[in-house]
């Protein structure tokens, strides 16, 4: 690799960080900004949990405006893999590290086809809105001319 791996944060440490309130992994889980601070070289956590079988459930809560749902992460499965990495043997793949160099390339090309997707829904959302105002332009039109 081309650094040194910083040493992985203990997740009991993460969870002791926690503040108070609901808006927290159930016990024996973290959430994703946990996991990605017990995992401080990887950016493809995603990948990365896959491949080491992290297990994961999913959480949800139902609110004025409708449900939210969100994954957690077992608390022990990621120790376990924060411990893997630092000793270099879980499997996490170049392209999904920070500090390597494909890592960052694989990181930009990433960001990069999730801005072109933002940018593309965001044009076919303008087009609608275009579309709908000039029908009703055109029926404000015919009903004035009707009238």
């Amino acid at each position: 690799m081309d650094t040194d791996i910083p040493a992985p944060v203990p997740v009991e440490d993460l969870i002791a960080q926690r503040g108070r309130g609901l808006a927290h992994a159930a016990d024996g889980y973290l959430d994703r900004a946990e996991v990605a601070r017990a995992w401080p070289v990887v950016w493809n956590y995603h990948a990365v949990i896959q491949a080491n079988r992290v297990q994961t459930r999913e959480a949800s809560v139902t609110g004025t405006y409708g449900t939210t749902t969100w994954t957690e992460y077992h608390a022990e499965d990621v120790q376990r893999v924060a411990d893997a990495i630092a000793r270099g043997t879980a499997e996490v793949w170049p392209e999904w590290r920070k500090d390597t160099e494909a890592g960052r390339a694989e990181q930009q090309r990433y960001h990069e086809r999730w801005r072109r997707e933002v940018v593309r829904t965001r044009w076919i959302q303008a087009a609608i809105v275009l579309v709908l105002l000039l029908g009703v332009g055109v029926l404000v039109v015919l009903s004035v001319i009707d009238a």
